[in-house]
Formats: structure tokens, C-alpha cells, sequence
């Protein structure tokens, strides 16, 4: 077993999944950085998988410094299929995130973008379509927070850094975010809340969430 010891919340499990809530400062998978080798979400869901003879296989990412729900496949069958209806944007997906300006409360914007990597690996926004991918995130302003607006996402592509990115060409400040905000927080605020899949994701559960960190949510909102 490895010699860190890390509690990663299990919200659901069944024969075909595992979903989870990755905690900030987390990676989803290695790097070629050899201090994370051990240290990410896969590892340590794998070793708990091997005790029970099941497979592992990741469907998603989240990014290190953002904390939500993550699901992983136990066959590369259910991978596939999972990924497939990723990449033809059929999942929702709903992240929160607090800025540090205070915005008019249900402000909404729709950022579409085409974000490209150089050979460091830094995503950058380019206006050449063939060269980079199209990304779409809505966002809207939802309540205050005392060093803040909590603002509600939802993306329509999974780019690496979409949101982050998003935030910051629109000229606010996402707190905790050292890459684009150039922002130093104990944590970058940004959560991965809820993720739901369609009928064709053949899943026993379609529904994932947790309790918002900084949104006031309404009963009705994304029913």
C-alpha cells in the first residue's frame, strides 16, 4: 500500500462506476513529475480496486487545484462509452467559483473560445480555428460571499483550463488562481458540483452532486 494515507469521499459505487470527490491539490492521474507518481486519485483508487480484483479506468480529469466530482470506470467498455458522450457534449456539467470583484448578481455571459497548447504545455486562447479547440462555458453571477461573487458555470466542452481561462478573458479575478488571475489563496476557489449524464450512458445513477461550497442555491435551479 502506499505509504500516504488520503480519505477520498466515495458519493457512489456500483458495478460499473465509482464516483468521487477529489479534493483540491489532488491530481486526477500521474505526471511525469516522479513526486506524483503515488500521490493522485487513480493511485489510490486503484489499490483499493486491486483488494477487490476490479479494474480502474479514468473517464475524465479534474485539474489539480480544483476539487468536484470525478467519476472513474471499472471496464474499458463503460469507459468508452462514458468518454464517447463526453466528447459529444452530452454531459452537464456545473462548476461554482467565487471572484474576487463584486459583479451585479445575475450577470450572465456566454465565453466561447478556441484555447491551443504550446510546447510547455500552457493553454493560451487563439483565433485560429485549426489550431485550437472550441471551448464554451455560461457562467452567471449567482450570490455574494464575503470576499466575493460566487458565480455558477456550467461547460459546454472540457477543455483543459476552460474555465479559468474564461473568467479571466472576461477581466475578473478568480480567486486562488495563480496561472491566469496571478491571484495567491490558500486555494483556488473553483468546484466541480454536479455532473449529469443522459439516458445513453446506460448508468444505474445519471445524477451526481454535492452541496455547493459558495453558491445559495434555489430549489429549482438546474431541474
Amino acid at each position: 500500500m502506499s505509504k500516504h494515507r488520503l480519505e477520498i469521499p466515495i458519493l457512489y459505487e456500483d458495478r460499473d462506476i465509482i464516483v468521487i470527490y477529489k479534493p483540491y491539490h489532488l491530481l486526477t492521474i500521474r505526471t511525469d513529475d516522479k513526486k506524483t507518481f503515488t500521490y493522485n486519485a487513480y493511485h489510490f483508487l486503484k489499490e483499493r480496486q486491486l483488494t477487490r480484483h476490479e479494474g480502474l479506468f479514468i473517464v475524465h480529469r479534474l485539474d489539480f487545484d480544483t476539487s468536484g466530482i470525478l467519476v472513474f470506470a471499472k471496464s474499458a467498455a463503460v469507459k468508452e462509452r462514458l468518454q464517447s458522450i463526453f466528447e459529444a457534449r452530452q454531459v452537464k456539467r456545473y462548476y461554482e467559483a467565487v471572484i474576487k470583484e463584486k459583479i451585479p448578481l445575475g450577470k450572465e455571459y456566454l465565453v466561447k473560445q478556441y484555447l491551443a497548447m504550446n510546447k510547455s504545455h500552457q493553454v493560451y486562447v487563439t483565433k485560429d480555428k485549426t489550431l485550437g479547440k472550441e471551448a464554451i462555458t455560461s457562467i452567471k453571477s449567482n450570490n455574494y460571499i464575503n470576499i466575493g461573487t460566487a458565480l455558477d458555470i456550467e461547460i459546454f466542452t472540457g477543455r483543459r483550463n476552460q474555465i479559468r481561462i474564461a473568467i479571466s478573458s472576461l477581466k475578473l479575478t478568480l480567486i486562488g488562481d495563480k496561472k491566469y488571475s496571478d491571484d495567491v489563496a490558500k486555494r483556488m476557489y473553483l468546484n466541480a458540483y454536479k455532473l449529469v449524464f443522459p439516458e445513453e450512458a446506460k448508468l444505474k445513477k445519471t445524477t451526481f452532486e454535492v452541496k455547493p461550497l459558495w453558491l445559495v442555491k434555489t430549489p429549482l435551479l438546474h431541474q
